[in-house]
């Protein structure tokens, strides 16, 4: 029998026109985008889609569109099935998503509360010039040691861990440049460019923790209807304390993504569905060869997850029955 993960992505929005196409498609989508809209007095839908010369928008706002898509798609499906998961988890702002469909916290907490945070982390760097580089083919250890070897006073952070061989790295934008070219020129390993203008999940952030902990107060933390893992720490959150600790933590230290996911497959769980715009998590999950693992940023993937987790739902009442 199959023991199910959701998991939620914090980014993989590269394709602006599937999100067009989801929303004409589903009307569930639409009211969700028009729903925070209407608690954030920002009109995101005409902004994000209809909107001409819109790019400014967008990439100031690409973490809105992945929190709220994610929370969209998993309404969708829970409108057509009833998914019972063994844990959920979510990756970087995706626990945020993850905490939503759980239970743990009201959409329109978490939509005001995020947006607070992204103004929180750009006035930590508001004047400092950053970049953020996914770092593809080299071993974590190797990463860790040449960002040390740059590091001085400009510092090079390892901001997520998504697997042994693909680490994110964020920090001042010379020093992590000259990490980049590092890696690229000298080791051969593919560099990507993240379009970020905050530093996520490093020391920079430190120093706002006592700002971020105040607003978190405001939220009201419930208890949730399944298990739900520490993506900083990957342990499993069982209090309203522990969920609130791992989001202040969550700020600024590092996300360790690839431990995360070995806890979920330790506790059985043989079968990962991806809530989100994109597919970046189900592609790290490929290496793991005795689990399945599907996206839903499209409507064929959409389909074929709900007809997973409709036979997943029939064998279990069976099993049940037996």
């Amino acid at each position: 029998m199959h023991k199910i993960s959701l998991i939620f992505p914090g980014y993989g929005l590269h394709n602006i026109e599937f999100l067009k196409s989801f929303i004409k498609n589903h009307i569930t989508i639409k009211n969700t985008f028009n729903e925070a809209s209407d608690i954030l007095h920002d009109n995101i839908y005409y902004n994000c889609f209809k909107k001409k010369n819109n790019s400014i928008y967008l990439n100031k706002n690409m973490y809105l569109l992945t929190f709220i898509s994610s929370i969209a798609i998993y309404r969708l499906l829970s409108q057509e099935i009833s998914i019972k998961p063994t844990i959920i988890a979510g990756h970087s702002l995706g626990q945020y998503s993850a905490l939503v469909c759980n239970g743990n916290i009201l959409f329109q907490e978490a939509l005001k509360f995020i947006k607070i945070r992204n103004k929180i982390m750009l006035l930590a760097v508001k004047n400092v010039k950053i970049l953020t580089l996914v770092i593809i083919g080299l071993n974590y250890i190797l990463v860790k040691k040449i960002c040390s070897l740059i590091s001085t006073k400009k510092k090079v952070f390892i901001s997520i861990i998504n697997s042994n061989e693909q680490v994110v790295i964020t920090g001042n934008y010379s020093a992590v440049y000259s990490a980049g070219l590092i890696f690229k020129k000298q080791l051969h390993v593919k560099v990507i460019r993240l379009p970020m203008l905050i530093t996520p999940h490093c020391l920079l952030m430190k120093n706002h923790k006592k700002k971020f902990s105040h607003y978190l107060n405001k939220i009201t933390i419930l208890k949730g209807n399944y298990p739900i893992i520490s993506n900083h720490k990957a342990t499993i959150l069982y209090s309203k304390k522990d969920i609130y600790c791992s989001l202040v933590k969550q700020l600024y230290k590092t996300i360790q993504w690839e431990k995360s996911i070995i806890k979920i497959i330790s506790m059985g769980v043989n079968l990962f569905i991806e809530i989100g715009p994109g597919q970046i998590l189900t592609n790290l999950n490929k290496k793991y060869l005795n689990i399945s693992s599907y996206s839903t940023n499209s409507d064929q993937k959409l389909s074929l997850v709900m007809d997973i987790l409709k036979n997943y739902e029939k064998k279990n009442c069976f099993s049940n029955r037996s």
